[in-house]
Protein backbone atom coordinates (compact mmCIF):
# COMPACT_ATOMS: atom_id res chain seq x y z
CA UNK A 1 0.00 0.00 0.00
CA UNK A 2 1.58 3.36 -1.23
CA UNK A 3 0.78 6.73 -0.03
CA UNK A 4 1.73 8.76 3.17
CA UNK A 5 -1.03 10.13 5.82
CA UNK A 6 -1.39 13.65 3.52
CA UNK A 7 -2.34 11.49 0.72
CA UNK A 8 -5.08 9.81 3.02
CA UNK A 9 -8.22 10.82 4.96
CA UNK A 10 -7.44 9.96 8.26
CA UNK A 11 -9.49 9.50 11.60
CA UNK A 12 -8.55 9.11 14.86
CA UNK A 13 -10.34 6.99 17.75
CA UNK A 14 -9.29 8.59 21.20
CA UNK A 15 -9.48 6.90 24.32
CA UNK A 16 -9.39 9.76 26.56
CA UNK A 17 -9.39 7.53 30.06
CA UNK A 18 -5.95 6.28 28.51
CA UNK A 19 -2.59 6.21 29.94
CA UNK A 20 -3.96 6.86 33.77
CA UNK A 21 -6.34 9.69 31.77
CA UNK A 22 -3.35 11.62 30.26
CA UNK A 23 -4.42 10.73 26.58
CA UNK A 24 -7.70 13.12 27.42
CA UNK A 25 -5.41 15.65 28.97
CA UNK A 26 -2.97 15.49 26.20
CA UNK A 27 -5.37 15.00 23.39
CA UNK A 28 -6.38 18.81 22.91
CA UNK A 29 -2.47 20.17 22.19
CA UNK A 30 -1.80 16.77 20.06
CA UNK A 31 -4.90 17.87 17.76
CA UNK A 32 -3.61 21.12 17.31
CA UNK A 33 0.03 19.67 16.69
CA UNK A 34 -1.71 17.57 13.70
CA UNK A 35 -4.06 20.64 12.47
CA UNK A 36 -0.96 22.19 11.47
CA UNK A 37 0.50 19.47 9.50
CA UNK A 38 -3.02 18.21 8.33
CA UNK A 39 -4.82 21.79 8.09
CA UNK A 40 -7.64 19.76 9.69
CA UNK A 41 -8.31 16.19 11.85
CA UNK A 42 -11.13 14.01 12.04
CA UNK A 43 -11.20 12.14 15.63
CA UNK A 44 -13.90 10.53 18.49
CA UNK A 45 -13.51 9.94 21.61
CA UNK A 46 -14.17 6.44 23.18
CA UNK A 47 -17.15 6.13 26.02
CA UNK A 48 -17.13 2.75 26.38
CA UNK A 49 -16.19 -0.99 26.10
CA UNK A 50 -15.90 -1.64 22.46
CA UNK A 51 -17.12 1.54 21.96
CA UNK A 52 -14.18 1.79 19.44
CA UNK A 53 -15.22 -1.06 17.16
CA UNK A 54 -18.11 0.83 16.19
CA UNK A 55 -16.92 4.14 15.66
CA UNK A 56 -13.98 2.60 13.59
CA UNK A 57 -16.33 0.56 11.24
CA UNK A 58 -18.66 3.61 11.31
CA UNK A 59 -16.04 5.64 10.07
CA UNK A 60 -14.31 3.34 7.56
CA UNK A 61 -18.18 3.32 5.88
CA UNK A 62 -17.91 7.15 5.78
CA UNK A 63 -15.09 7.03 3.59
CA UNK A 64 -11.94 7.18 6.16
CA UNK A 65 -9.26 4.79 4.65
CA UNK A 66 -6.39 5.80 7.32
CA UNK A 67 -7.72 4.79 10.96
CA UNK A 68 -5.35 5.91 13.70
CA UNK A 69 -5.76 4.38 17.67
CA UNK A 70 -4.81 6.98 20.16
CA UNK A 71 -4.55 4.76 23.16
CA UNK A 72 -2.99 1.53 24.68
CA UNK A 73 -3.25 -1.94 23.78
CA UNK A 74 -6.63 -2.50 24.44
CA UNK A 75 -7.80 0.72 22.48
CA UNK A 76 -5.74 -0.49 19.66
CA UNK A 77 -7.23 -4.35 19.90
CA UNK A 78 -10.50 -2.62 19.53
CA UNK A 79 -10.14 0.00 16.60
CA UNK A 80 -8.44 -3.58 15.04
CA UNK A 81 -11.55 -6.01 15.59
CA UNK A 82 -13.55 -2.74 13.66
CA UNK A 83 -11.82 -3.50 10.49
CA UNK A 84 -13.66 -6.69 10.67
CA UNK A 85 -17.08 -8.33 9.79
CA UNK A 86 -17.70 -11.69 10.27
CA UNK A 87 -14.10 -12.22 9.75
CA UNK A 88 -13.59 -10.46 6.90
CA UNK A 89 -11.88 -6.84 6.12
CA UNK A 90 -13.92 -4.03 6.03
CA UNK A 91 -12.53 -1.96 3.71
CA UNK A 92 -9.42 -3.60 1.88
CA UNK A 93 -7.80 -0.35 0.93
CA UNK A 94 -7.50 1.22 4.67
CA UNK A 95 -4.66 0.27 6.95
CA UNK A 96 -4.50 0.64 10.80
CA UNK A 97 -2.07 3.30 12.74
CA UNK A 98 -1.10 3.89 16.55
CA UNK A 99 -0.08 6.51 18.90
CA UNK A 100 0.54 4.40 22.11
CA UNK A 101 -0.37 6.32 25.45
CA UNK A 102 -1.54 3.59 27.65
CA UNK A 103 -0.88 1.74 30.95
CA UNK A 104 1.70 -0.87 28.85
CA UNK A 105 1.47 0.02 25.64
CA UNK A 106 3.37 -3.27 24.59
CA UNK A 107 3.26 -3.53 20.70
CA UNK A 108 4.78 -0.28 20.40
CA UNK A 109 8.05 -1.40 21.66
CA UNK A 110 7.54 -4.43 19.01
CA UNK A 111 7.50 -1.92 16.73
CA UNK A 112 9.96 0.35 18.35
CA UNK A 113 8.36 3.60 18.87
CA UNK A 114 7.89 3.17 22.42
CA UNK A 115 8.30 6.28 24.35
CA UNK A 116 8.86 8.14 21.16
CA UNK A 117 7.58 12.42 21.75
CA UNK A 118 4.37 13.42 19.86
CA UNK A 119 6.47 15.07 17.27
CA UNK A 120 7.99 12.05 16.27
CA UNK A 121 4.92 9.80 16.04
CA UNK A 122 3.37 12.68 13.75
CA UNK A 123 6.67 12.80 11.70
CA UNK A 124 6.28 8.78 11.28
CA UNK A 125 2.55 8.72 10.46
CA UNK A 126 3.36 11.41 7.83
CA UNK A 127 5.82 9.53 6.22
CA UNK A 128 5.45 5.56 7.02
CA UNK A 129 3.26 3.79 4.54
CA UNK A 130 1.71 0.88 5.72
CA UNK A 131 3.11 -3.02 5.83
CA UNK A 132 0.82 -6.03 6.29
CA UNK A 133 0.74 -7.80 9.24
CA UNK A 134 -0.08 -10.62 11.05
CA UNK A 135 -3.07 -10.99 13.37
CA UNK A 136 -3.97 -13.78 15.97
CA UNK A 137 -8.20 -14.89 16.13
CA UNK A 138 -9.56 -16.82 19.14
CA UNK A 139 -12.50 -18.65 19.47
CA UNK A 140 -13.47 -18.89 23.09
CA UNK A 141 -16.23 -18.56 25.66
CA UNK A 142 -17.00 -14.98 26.56
CA UNK A 143 -18.26 -13.29 30.19
CA UNK A 144 -21.93 -14.49 29.52
CA UNK A 145 -20.75 -18.01 28.30
CA UNK A 146 -21.58 -17.62 24.95
CA UNK A 147 -18.95 -18.74 22.26
CA UNK A 148 -17.25 -15.64 20.09
CA UNK A 149 -14.52 -14.70 18.16
CA UNK A 150 -11.78 -11.63 18.37
CA UNK A 151 -8.93 -10.85 16.73
CA UNK A 152 -5.67 -9.67 18.86
CA UNK A 153 -2.78 -8.16 17.17
CA UNK A 154 0.04 -8.42 19.96
CA UNK A 155 -0.81 -11.08 22.36
CA UNK A 156 -3.53 -13.20 24.44
CA UNK A 157 -2.30 -15.15 27.30
CA UNK A 158 -4.21 -17.29 29.95
CA UNK A 159 -3.80 -18.17 33.74
CA UNK A 160 -2.00 -15.96 35.98
CA UNK A 161 -0.93 -13.61 33.37
CA UNK A 162 -4.88 -12.79 32.49
CA UNK A 163 -5.65 -12.73 36.00
CA UNK A 164 -3.33 -10.50 36.52
CA UNK A 165 -4.29 -8.22 33.83
CA UNK A 166 -7.83 -8.56 35.48
CA UNK A 167 -6.10 -7.42 38.55
CA UNK A 168 -5.16 -3.88 36.80
CA UNK A 169 -7.81 -3.25 34.66
CA UNK A 170 -10.02 -3.46 37.88
CA UNK A 171 -7.32 -0.82 39.66
CA UNK A 172 -7.43 2.28 39.65
CA UNK A 173 -5.12 3.35 37.20
CA UNK A 174 -2.40 5.86 38.35
CA UNK A 175 0.69 4.81 37.45
CA UNK A 176 1.61 3.41 33.69
CA UNK A 177 4.42 0.96 32.60
CA UNK A 178 5.94 -1.76 34.51
CA UNK A 179 4.32 -0.60 38.16
CA UNK A 180 0.52 -1.31 37.52
CA UNK A 181 1.32 -4.95 36.61
CA UNK A 182 3.91 -5.82 39.08
CA UNK A 183 0.94 -4.50 41.79
CA UNK A 184 -1.18 -6.94 40.25
CA UNK A 185 1.49 -9.58 40.14
CA UNK A 186 1.29 -9.01 44.12
CA UNK A 187 -2.13 -8.61 44.68
CA UNK A 188 -2.74 -12.33 42.94
CA UNK A 189 0.06 -13.94 44.28
CA UNK A 190 -3.03 -14.64 47.59
CA UNK A 191 -4.78 -16.66 45.11
CA UNK A 192 -2.29 -18.40 43.11
CA UNK A 193 -3.52 -21.40 41.23
CA UNK A 194 -1.88 -23.75 38.57
CA UNK A 195 -4.66 -25.65 36.73
CA UNK A 196 -4.50 -28.57 34.17
CA UNK A 197 -4.38 -27.08 30.77
CA UNK A 198 -4.02 -29.22 27.82
CA UNK A 199 -2.27 -27.61 24.62
CA UNK A 200 -2.71 -29.02 21.16
CA UNK A 201 0.07 -26.80 18.43
CA UNK A 202 -1.41 -27.64 15.15
CA UNK A 203 -3.43 -30.43 15.79
CA UNK A 204 -0.74 -32.26 18.41
CA UNK A 205 -0.54 -32.34 22.13
CA UNK A 206 2.20 -31.01 23.70
CA UNK A 207 1.09 -30.37 27.31
CA UNK A 208 -0.81 -31.22 29.89
CA UNK A 209 0.12 -30.61 33.05
CA UNK A 210 -0.26 -28.05 36.30
CA UNK A 211 0.09 -24.42 34.51
CA UNK A 212 1.19 -21.12 35.42
CA UNK A 213 0.30 -19.29 32.68
CA UNK A 214 0.47 -19.47 28.78
CA UNK A 215 1.10 -16.43 26.28
CA UNK A 216 0.09 -16.64 22.57
CA UNK A 217 2.27 -14.32 21.11
CA UNK A 218 2.35 -12.22 17.68
CA UNK A 219 4.71 -9.57 19.60
CA UNK A 220 7.48 -9.74 21.69
CA UNK A 221 6.36 -8.11 24.97
CA UNK A 222 2.98 -7.73 27.64
CA UNK A 223 2.87 -7.00 30.79
CA UNK A 224 4.26 -3.51 30.79
CA UNK A 225 7.49 -4.48 29.25
CA UNK A 226 8.23 -8.58 29.82
CA UNK A 227 9.70 -9.46 26.82
CA UNK A 228 7.73 -12.61 26.90
CA UNK A 229 7.82 -13.71 23.48
CA UNK A 230 11.27 -12.38 22.04
CA UNK A 231 11.44 -14.37 18.83
CA UNK A 232 8.08 -13.29 17.84
CA UNK A 233 7.92 -11.70 14.24
CA UNK A 234 4.47 -9.67 13.91
CA UNK A 235 5.15 -10.94 9.47
CA UNK A 236 6.62 -14.66 9.86
CA UNK A 237 3.10 -16.29 9.26
CA UNK A 238 3.00 -18.18 12.94
CA UNK A 239 2.24 -17.67 16.52
CA UNK A 240 5.13 -17.80 19.41
CA UNK A 241 3.19 -19.99 22.66
CA UNK A 242 5.50 -19.79 25.42
CA UNK A 243 4.51 -22.06 28.21
CA UNK A 244 5.03 -22.17 32.19
CA UNK A 245 4.70 -24.90 34.27
CA UNK A 246 3.46 -25.31 37.60
CA UNK A 247 5.84 -22.46 39.86
CA UNK A 248 5.12 -21.95 43.69
CA UNK A 249 4.69 -17.96 44.98
CA UNK A 250 8.47 -17.82 45.94
CA UNK A 251 9.58 -19.51 42.34
CA UNK A 252 7.48 -16.89 40.89
CA UNK A 253 8.73 -13.68 42.75
CA UNK A 254 12.56 -15.01 41.78
CA UNK A 255 12.42 -15.67 38.63
CA UNK A 256 9.11 -12.88 37.45
CA UNK A 257 12.75 -10.70 36.87
CA UNK A 258 14.29 -12.70 33.92
CA UNK A 259 11.12 -12.15 31.97
CA UNK A 260 11.82 -8.60 31.65
CA UNK A 261 14.95 -9.46 29.53
CA UNK A 262 13.81 -12.09 27.57
CA UNK A 263 16.21 -14.71 29.71
CA UNK A 264 13.15 -16.92 30.98
CA UNK A 265 13.44 -19.54 27.64
CA UNK A 266 16.28 -20.92 29.72
CA UNK A 267 14.29 -21.81 32.53
CA UNK A 268 13.07 -25.28 33.15
CA UNK A 269 9.73 -24.63 33.71
CA UNK A 270 9.40 -22.19 30.01
CA UNK A 271 8.30 -24.50 26.73
CA UNK A 272 8.58 -22.53 23.60
CA UNK A 273 6.88 -23.24 20.66
CA UNK A 274 5.41 -21.93 17.49
CA UNK A 275 2.37 -22.75 15.27
CA UNK A 276 -0.38 -21.75 12.76
CA UNK A 277 -2.69 -23.06 15.60
CA UNK A 278 -3.26 -23.77 19.03
CA UNK A 279 -6.24 -24.89 21.00
CA UNK A 280 -5.95 -24.40 24.95
CA UNK A 281 -8.66 -26.04 27.10
CA UNK A 282 -8.41 -26.37 31.00
CA UNK A 283 -9.00 -29.82 32.70
CA UNK A 284 -11.11 -29.08 36.15
CA UNK A 285 -10.50 -24.88 37.18
CA UNK A 286 -12.26 -22.17 35.41
CA UNK A 287 -9.03 -20.11 33.61
CA UNK A 288 -9.24 -16.13 32.75
CA UNK A 289 -7.46 -15.50 29.41
CA UNK A 290 -6.55 -11.46 28.35
CA UNK A 291 -6.22 -9.97 24.97
CA UNK A 292 -3.83 -7.28 24.28
CA UNK A 293 -4.20 -6.10 28.17
CA UNK A 294 -8.00 -6.70 28.33
CA UNK A 295 -9.83 -10.03 30.04
CA UNK A 296 -12.85 -10.47 27.69
CA UNK A 297 -13.68 -14.31 28.66
CA UNK A 298 -12.14 -17.70 29.61
CA UNK A 299 -11.28 -20.99 28.30
CA UNK A 300 -11.45 -23.51 25.85
CA UNK A 301 -9.65 -21.55 23.44
CA UNK A 302 -8.99 -21.66 19.86
CA UNK A 303 -6.19 -19.48 17.94
CA UNK A 304 -5.07 -19.78 14.95
CA UNK A 305 -3.02 -17.04 12.94
CA UNK A 306 -4.40 -14.51 10.05
CA UNK A 307 -1.41 -14.42 8.26
CA UNK A 308 -0.50 -10.44 6.56
CA UNK A 309 -4.08 -9.93 7.45
CA UNK A 310 -4.15 -6.28 8.32
CA UNK A 311 -1.97 -3.15 6.91
CA UNK A 312 -0.39 -1.35 9.60
CA UNK A 313 1.50 1.90 9.47
CA UNK A 314 4.74 1.73 11.67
Amino acid sequence: MTGNLTDKRPFFIVNPHSGAGSTGHLWPEWEKQLRDKLGSVDFAYTRGILHAVSLTREALDNGYDRIIAVGGDGTLNEVLNGFFDDGKVCCPDAALAYIPNGTGADFSRTLGFHGRSIDEHIERLLSARATAVDCGEVRFVDSKGEETNRLFINESSLGFSANTADAVNRASKHFRGRLPFLIGVIRCLSTLKNPVLRISVEGRLVHEAPTLMVAVANGKYFGGSMMIAPHAEIDDGLLDIIVISRMSRLTLLRKIKSIYSGQHLDEPEVTALRGKTVHISAIHDEVLLEMDGEQPGKLAAEYRVAKKTIPFVY
